[in-house]
């Protein structure tokens, strides 16, 4: 895990470093380029929560999930409800 941290940290020091020292850029780019940047990041998004929708779904129903299992009836052998 502290690798992990201090993975993250050099890579924010350096996001920080490549935005504070940008260099202008005499090339054209259109309202549309951004727009494509802001729809392929809002995808991966989608896309990254669609694909860990049952992970999402279980860190915030963590213990709802164990009360129902709880409050469940279990089945005995050799009684059969139906016919009562």
């Amino acid at each position: 895990m502290k690798i992990v941290l201090s993975i993250a940290s050099i890579m924010l020091v350096a996001l920080g470093a490549v935005l504070l020292f940008e260099r202008p850029a005499y090339a054209y780019a259109d309202p549309g380029s951004g727009l494509l940047a802001i729809q392929a990041a809002g995808s991966a998004l989608v896309a990254a929560g669609w694909y860990l929708r049952h992970k999402i779904y279980l860190l915030f129903h963590r213990g709802e999930l164990k009360s129902r299992h709880e409050d469940l009836p279990s089945a005995q052998i050799g009684e059969d409800s139906s016919n009562t």
